[in-house]
């Protein structure tokens, strides 16, 4: 027979799990789910045993089988909100990791990780029952099955990893465990800062600062990025604001990412213009950058928000412009009004002639369309004066500066008087 699921699972990658913050603790012999009562959670059990059993209508109460570390209970009522179809006691001092029905939910409509790890862990739960059944007669032999199963194991172990950072990151929103960096945007002419792009970083209480890469990909998938852009724009503006009073400079913007989930928010446009009022700042102050992949939805929605951002008076950028499916038609049908060019060309187009073509392809097409075009990536003095050869007015770029705190910036700023 082939042995339970727990067996395959990596007890390294679950005793990674000590974060207290987003696991709960049950002493051997107290009730962890009532049969009858309304699911708002399944848990993940990371330590310890637990007995499931099943109150009939006649009262007689069965009990129905034992689940170790590595697997899932409670997961039923989060998936089809119902309510407890058993009754889980804890048989061992048992460590859960909690995976609540709103988490679930939110991660179901973005197609997160967490729906993989819940439905993998389903399906496996009743693999042995399948396996007895004749319909798998004609299946792959004992030794295939556990390669198998040991394959779902390693997949089950990184999914279960990524739940773990999802839980951290929402987290870290909450507890103000986000920080931002500012990198100046300046022009080409004079070298002075007209505004600034805030980045946001992770200060991990544990693993220190974190990468974006680490955590935006994930951000995304579980729909934490809508949480997180917005704790980015009312920080971004409150430094705005005090940059601008403390350099007597009404003149600097601040330049936010925005991605394609922040726009299923109706209200997005009013939610910003109250933060700008309690700033005391204008609609002009804040550009809002979207990538070309948010331009290909063509949603209606996406369209008239940002038509109604941009007739506030906010400016809308186009990231990393040229790397994706752009198309003149979305140029024409979107209110665009600046065009970023990815550091990509910048970084090749000293060398490599198709590069600079598209850098001045870029460059004519921002002109005859009346847009504004920053160059990203600048990193030499030789790339500055090619972009300022080609009538490029504003850029970005390790050249002159790396992204800094805000009051490194405002040190940068008032050198520049």
């Amino acid at each position: 027979m082939i042995p339970p699921f727990s067996d395959y699972t990596v007890s390294s990658e679950l005793e990674s799990l000590d974060d207290s913050q987003i696991e709960k603790f049950f002493r051997a012999g107290s009730t962890i789910l009532s049969q009858g009562e309304s699911g708002n959670c399944a848990y993940f059990i990371l330590s310890g045993r637990v007995s499931i059993s099943v109150r009939r209508s006649d009262n007689t109460v069965v009990e129905v089988g034992t689940r170790s570390a590595g697997n899932l209970i409670g997961e039923m009522a989060i998936v089809d909100d119902g309510t407890r179809s058993a009754t889980v006691i804890a048989m061992d001092d048992c460590r859960l990791l909690e995976i609540s029905k709103s988490d679930f939910s939110k991660a179901l409509a973005n197609a997160s990780p967490l729906v993989a790890l819940v439905t993998r862990l389903i399906l496996l739960r009743y693999r042995d029952v399948l396996l007895r059944t004749e319909d798998l007669k004609g299946l792959a032999n004992h030794s295939d099955m556990l390669e198998q199963t040991e394959k779902s194991s390693t997949e089950l172990s990184q999914v279960l990893a990524s739940v773990k950072v999802a839980k951290e990151f929402r987290l870290a929103i909450a507890n103000d465990q986000l920080l931002l960096e500012y990198q100046p945007l300046v022009s080409l002419d004079n070298r002075k800062i007209l505004g600034i792009e805030a980045l946001m970083r992770w200060q991990h209480p544990v693993h220190g600062r974190m990468a974006p890469d680490s955590f935006i990909p994930m951000a995304e998938d579980t729909g934490l990025i809508v949480d997180a852009t917005w704790w980015v724009f009312e920080h971004a503006l409150a430094a705005l604001r005090r940059i601008q009073d403390q350099t007597g400079n009404r003149e600097i913007f601040v330049s936010v990412n925005v991605s394609a989930q922040d726009f299923n928010d109706p209200a997005m446009l009013d939610r910003l213009l109250l933060i700008l009022e309690k700033h005391e700042l204008e609609a002009r102050h804040l550009h809002l950058e979207i990538t070309e992949r948010l331009l290909l939805r063509q949603s209606d929605q996406v369209r008239g928000l940002l038509n109604r951002c941009r007739q506030s008076g906010m400016s809308i950028a186009i990231d990393d412009f040229g790397t994706g499916y752009s198309a003149l038609s979305y140029l024409h049908t979107y209110p665009v009004s600046t065009l970023k060019i990815d550091k990509s060309f910048v970084g090749q187009m000293l060398d490599d002639k198709q590069a600079l073509g598209l850098v001045r392809s870029i460059l004519s097409l921002g002109d005859n369309m009346s847009l504004n075009v920053f160059a990203e990536g600048v990193e030499t003095e030789e790339q500055a004066k090619t972009l300022q050869s080609l009538d490029c007015k504003i850029a970005q770029g390790f050249y002159f500066a790396r992204p800094m705190p805000e009051n490194q910036l405002l040190t940068t700023i008032m050198e520049q008087h």
